[in-house]
């Protein structure tokens, strides 16, 4: 009998006994896993593992993640596992899940007042109601902005409308959050965050739409549990941990100490109070293959804490400080101009698309992305000031520009990808001869299309009138995809960001050797580079200047320590001391992270 490619990876994780142990669970299993320690190897084999040997037809498994992003990830690791994405085997986001395994086929009948077809709110559509609903609880002269944060953050930690305390931390922000909704209802829309907290109320008031997904799912597993906030952790708890119940089994992994997004609700500690639970097994991966001990012994010095990480590589790595007086225009001309030359030139870069220039906002990638510009460089950008979004529509787009480009030859995505992820963008294909006929229109779409020389404008044209927006019209949730096309078409026309792009160029968007990666450090976790440079190392930027108590202070520590996990063999960071503001230039001094960080360094080299 032949070896299966997920057999063959599990060899690899034999000599680890920490992987070895997560990969032979048979119960609720924990795996606490540093960076880079393989904890996405772990997932994705033992998921193979559990879809092929544990889990018989029809019964699948589900895998829910954080992001796109790290869905994007876990799929192009399990399909070199021979594992795709397929009615037995879900692969997605929490809300992907609980849209579509949850809330679309039991909204109706679990009484939650959603009319079909349920429609997923656009961002206006979001804003025209949370507008009338802050109108109704407080007043129409109230700035609707004033409250969104707020509002945001109190629904997803408030989760119950019947309880005591749904009124008591912030009357006035729970009676916006229910005009709110009765707004969106009322237009028989649903948002986002309603995706999970419908799904959540369907699972706890119903045993039998727990049955139901048990019976579909009876093991779920959880990539970055650290992320997902208070209404996954009740989830879990009911899907998984509900008394006498038949539950469904657990393999989850995370790591407390990169949990970087406590504005969406996430609370690290949850994922420690699960890894102690008598009825769970856990275990911590501490060996990391990615970064020299140097560099991991520097991170643990930013975390403040010491987790006794151990590299697994023997040579040593290179922590390095610029100091930039000019401020941070002059620390962007010194990375494009001097330091991404010089590490190229040294060879521990193989190329631009094995250097990240990481920071912390927009404002900073502005800088940077004007002077890697004027220094010819072509690069990727992740931020809310890149030229276009990065949704699942646009990233897809990304790879049907590169396959295009390519036609097939090495480096080129996978046609059985592409058309997997069209067919997601419209789940109203209910027929086999539907699907196909879509999957045909596609192809001979792409087949004529212009090649990676052909401007970028005359390429999506066709394909937005030919097949995108017919497809995505027909399915009522991806109406914000629908108006991310329109602005990518826009931006594409003349005068547009994009009039003068490529399809090469575009389709390099989704990263190539020949782009360097310029991002913050929120979307940089999970990826890993050889270089990575830290810009706009400031006080007032990292930390804020809003953080000025150690409470305050903890997630920017973890946000930095996240940014010098990503490197493999060398980290570099710019600084200035002092820093523009609408208020004038503030003097605040270089960041106290790397402050301290450069303290340590220098004693220990003594």
């Amino acid at each position: 009998m032949a070896t299966l490619p997920y057999q063959v990876a599990a060899e690899q994780l034999a000599s680890n006994e920490e992987q070895w142990t997560a990969y032979e669970s048979t119960g609720n299993f924990v795996a606490l896993a540093g960076p880079g320690s393989g904890k996405t190897k772990v997932l994705t084999t033992k998921l193979a593992r559990i879809a092929n040997e544990d889990v018989e037809d029809p019964r699948g498994v589900a895998c829910v993640t954080y992001s796109n992003e790290c869905a994007r990830e876990l799929k192009r690791r399990l399909a070199t596992l021979g594992v795709k994405p397929s009615r037995r085997v879900f692969v997605g986001t929490v809300h992907s899940f609980c849209f579509q395994h949850i809330v679309h086929p039991f909204a109706e009948l679990g009484g939650l007042g959603v009319k079909k077809p349920i429609r997923v709110a656009t961002h206006d559509e979001q804003d025209t109601c949370f507008g009338r609903g802050v109108a109704n609880a407080i007043s129409v002269d109230e700035n609707p902005r004033k409250w969104r944060f707020t509002c945001d953050n109190y629904r997803r930690i408030h989760l119950d409308r019947e309880a005591e305390d749904w009124y008591g931390s912030d009357k006035r922000a729970a009676r916006i959050i229910e005009e709110y909704e009765k707004q969106l209802r009322s237009f028989g829309l649903i948002d986002y965050d309603d995706m999970v907290l419908l799904g959540l109320r369907l699972i706890e008031k119903h045993d039998w739409v727990r049955h139901a997904l048990r019976a579909k799912f009876p093991v779920l597993v959880v990539d970055e549990y650290q992320d997902l906030g208070v209404p996954l952790h009740r989830l879990v708890l009911s899907l998984c941990f509900r008394g006498d119940e038949a539950n469904s089994r657990l393999f989850a992994v995370g790591d407390p100490d990169q949990s970087i997004y406590g504005f969406t609700g996430a609370r690290p500690g949850l994922l420690k109070e699960l890894s102690v639970r008598p009825d769970v097994e856990s275990v911590t991966l501490r060996l990391n293959y990615r970064s020299r001990q140097d560099i991991i012994s520097a991170s643990e010095v930013a975390l403040g804490e010491t987790r006794g990480y151990e590299s697994a590589n023997e040579d040593v790595g290179v922590i390095d400080f610029h100091y930039c007086k000019e401020g941070l225009a002059a620390q962007g001309k010194y990375i494009a101009d001097t330091l991404i030359p010089a590490v190229l030139d040294s060879g521990v870069a193989t190329s631009l698309g094995e250097i990240a220039v990481l920071y912390c906002t927009k404002n900073e990638g502005d800088v940077i992305a004007d002077e890697a510009a004027s220094a010819g460089l072509e690069f990727v950008r992740i931020d809310n000031n890149a030229a276009y979004p990065k949704t699942p529509l646009t990233r897809w787009l990304e790879e049907c520009a590169m396959w295009c480009s390519l036609k097939g030859r090495a480096g080129s995505p996978s046609m059985r990808s592409i058309l997997s992820d069209y067919l997601a963008f419209n789940r109203t294909l209910s027929s086999e001869r539907s699907r196909l006929d879509a999957m045909h229109e596609l192809v001979a779409c792409l087949r004529g299309l212009g090649d990676g020389d052909s401007s970028f404008h005359s390429w999506l044209s066709p394909l937005a009138d030919s097949c995108l927006r017919s497809h995505l019209s027909a399915d009522p949730t991806m109406k914000q995809e629908t108006k991310t096309l329109d602005k990518l078409l826009a931006a594409s026309e003349p005068d547009g960001k994009l009039e003068n792009w490529t399809v090469a160029r575009f389709g390099g968007q989704g990263g190539t050797p020949d782009h360097l990666n310029l991002m913050t450090l929120h979307s940089s976790k999970g990826l890993e580079f050889d270089v990575v440079i830290l810009f706009g190392m400031d006080q007032g930027i990292l930390p804020g200047y809003r953080d000025t108590s150690a409470e305050s202070k903890r997630e920017p520590r973890r946000l930095f320590y996240v940014g010098l996990t990503r490197a493999r063999h060398e980290i570099h960071m710019t600084f200035s001391g002092w820093r523009d503001t609408p208020w004038g230039k503030k003097k605040d001094g270089v960041s106290e992270f790397v402050v301290e960080l450069k303290k340590k360094l220098d004693d220990s080299s003594r």
